[in-house]
């Protein structure tokens, strides 16, 4: 989680900063800070992550929706049998090829499993609740990021311009004693102090120069952008508000409003009751399952033959037999009408096999190596752990909130002394150099 301690003063002056830049309008394409944050949020490869894994939640509570609707399935086989192999459709022997068919429709839906699909829907649906928390969360804390890499820019910026006129100021300081020493009014050795005071304005220069480089590689960094590209920011006026009091912050206020805003504190929350419905779905294992099923099927075999409706021949005298009467052998003939059974057609045989079935089947744990039992243990610590972190990302807020009233407030008690030092000293300045204006020295030279 993003430390509070660092972005309170963000926080302060973001909504003017974003304000500001958004009304300014400039002929050199500068990236406001509105811009950074949009831009990061539409390309940056964490936040793409972040809004997958919501989609990936939200699939998972369709599935879990889904569980509740019936299986139904469709099934088809053909083939050819050869040898001695059964003939599907009449159970018979036969070593003739056979040509096979079948076909099969099967539906079945869970009518009771002990709650388990009903809990798994409110899981997921917490679950969600906290990928969607999650992806706020990580929003929020790139948009931090930037703001802070955008603030250190403009305050580099800042240090660059004055540790330029330190120099210039040291410059000048040079120049005048550098004539006070050819006079004979000052020492040598004050010129190699302001010669040492040049070198140091110009290291901190150099310094300042790194840092905003170094900040606008972190900026790019977090807007995916490559190393080269040519990004300039704007610089807004951002005043500092009138009733800014950090000494009226308290930690109860701030912490309960917190408490109510902060996505990580929600997604907490869901994660909690996502572990509780765990335990419920885990004690489901305890209960039957009850289902229900139906089937259709229908097969079709290259051999059946309709022997209700035989093919009748035209009669052939066959050979004669020799029959003994009264001691004399007699030949008799006889007329045979041949008999053919047609083969029966696919269709006819398709609704003539055709079959239906419906029925339920329960499945009754009785014994099952303490799975079931092991399952709610490991679900109730999986309860513990996420009071566990919940507990600790509610300290963690606390913690963020008092280090940051701290800091806001010593930054405000800076402020005012740096303001006073800076009062000072431009009228010790002006007296310098009216001072030095004045001197006759200073004039002859």
């Amino acid at each position: 989680m993003q430390q509070l301690s660092k972005t309170m003063v963000i926080l302060a002056i973001l909504p003017l900063l974003v304000l500001t830049t958004a009304g300014t309008a400039q002929a050199q394409d500068t990236w406001s800070l509105e811009r950074c944050i949009q831009y990061a949020k539409d390309n940056n490869i964490t936040v793409k992550q972040a809004q997958a894994n919501v989609r990936t939640a939200m699939l998972s509570e369709r599935q879990a929706k889904a569980n509740r609707l019936p299986n139904v399935s469709a099934s088809a086989s053909v083939g050819e049998q050869f040898g001695r192999t059964i003939d599907p459709t009449t159970n018979q022997f036969s070593t003739v090829a056979t040509s096979f068919n079948s076909l099969g429709l099967n539906a079945g839906i869970t009518l009771f499993s002990g709650g388990s699909i009903n809990h798994s829907i409110k899981q997921a649906g917490w679950d969600l609740k906290a990928a969607h928390a999650d992806a706020e969360q990580l929003e929020n804390n790139l948009g931090l990021q930037i703001a802070s890499a955008y603030l250190s820019i403009l305050l580099g910026e800042e240090q660059t311009e004055n540790a330029q006129k330190r120099i210039s100021q040291t410059q000048e300081q040079l120049n005048v004693t550098t004539k006070l020493i050819e006079a004979g009014t000052l020492p040598m050795a004050d010129k190699y102090n302001i010669l040492a005071q040049l070198a140091q304005g110009e290291q901190a220069a150099v310094q300042a120069r790194n840092s905003v480089e170094l900040s606008y590689l972190t900026l790019k960094q977090l807007l995916q952008l490559e190393p080269d590209f040519d990004l300039q920011i704007e610089r807004p006026e951002v005043p500092i508000p009138a009733d800014a009091n950090p000494d009226a912050l308290t930690l109860s206020p701030v912490y309960q409003t917190a408490m109510g805003t902060q996505p990580n504190i929600r997604s907490a929350d869901f994660r909690v009751k996502s572990a509780q419905t765990g335990i419920a779905i885990a004690k489901s294992g305890y209960y039957p399952t009850i289902s229900a099923y139906a089937n259709l099927s229908s097969s079709y075999s290259s051999q059946a033959r309709n022997f209700n409706d035989p093919i009748m021949g035209d009669p052939v005298l066959g050979d004669p037999i020799i029959v003994n009467w009264n001691g004399m052998d007699i030949p008799v003939s006889f007329y045979d009408t041949p008999i053919s059974f047609p083969k029966t057609s696919y269709f006819d045989q398709i609704d003539q096999n055709f079959g239906q079935g419906i029925g339920a089947s329960i499945q009754i744990p009785i014994y099952q190596n303490g799975r079931t039992r092991l399952n709610v243990e490991r679900a109730r610590l999986g309860v513990l752990t996420a009071q566990m972190q919940q507990i600790q990302t509610q300290q963690t807020l606390k913690n963020d909130i008092q280090t940051s009233i701290a800091n806001a407030r010593a930054a405000r008690l800076t402020l005012d002394a740096a303001q006073k030092t800076f009062d000072a000293t431009d009228i010790a300045y002006q007296n310098t150099v009216n001072a030095m204006r004045s001197a006759p020295s200073i004039r002859s030279i």
